[in-house]
């Protein structure tokens, strides 16, 4: 009866020492790969990487007048700078802050934050192309934020609104925005 080639006792205590040295590996490397991943599968949210869009000094909920609804033309976006009342610590300013105000009808706006939800780069409107256009990576998005092209991962973010006296006010920003 052939038993087939033995092995070596060198060849032994190297492949009983590979799988020693793997579990070792193992066991060093699984708590470093959890600790790395575990903002993804721990969230239910999507991961940001960067920061939100308008920094947190400059976000407020007071409500704040942006102006007259009359003033704006149905379906064309109007870049305003309102002047919001900032609470950083103990520290009470006024502060400009740049928005987009889109008169949806009659009736109803929208008054959006003029960065890109990819980067946060400043959004222009194009009028040729009837969109808010990124300069740094092509992003679009159309009159209702909605994202319609590039790499933006969200809409646009927009504030609380509300139309009282015929006069256009703005609140807070939605929490993660």
């Amino acid at each position: 009866m052939d038993e087939g080639p033995r092995l070596s006792r060198r060849s032994f205590v190297l492949r009983a020492l590979t799988l020693v040295g793997g579990a070792i590996a193992t066991v060093l490397v699984a708590p470093a790969v959890g600790f790395v991943t575990a903002p993804g599968w721990r969230s239910g949210r999507p991961v940001r990487f960067l920061s939100t869009s308008v920094a947190p000094t400059l976000r407020s909920n007071a409500w704040t007048a942006v102006g007259k609804l009359a003033d704006f033309e149905v379906g064309v976006p109007t870049y305003i700078l309102v002047d919001r009342p900032i609470v950083d610590g103990w520290a009470e300013e006024t502060v400009p802050v740049g928005v987009q105000v889109v008169r949806q009808d009659e009736a109803e706006v929208a008054v959006f934050d003029p960065h890109c939800t990819h980067l946060g780069c400043p959004l222009a409107w194009s009028t040729g192309a009837g969109t808010f256009v990124c300069p740094c990576h092509g992003g679009s998005f159309n009159a209702a934020g909605e994202v319609l092209s590039g790499p933006p991962p969200r809409p646009m973010v927009r504030y609380e609104t509300r139309v009282d006296a015929g006069e256009v006010l703005i609140g807070a920003l939605p929490e993660g925005a």
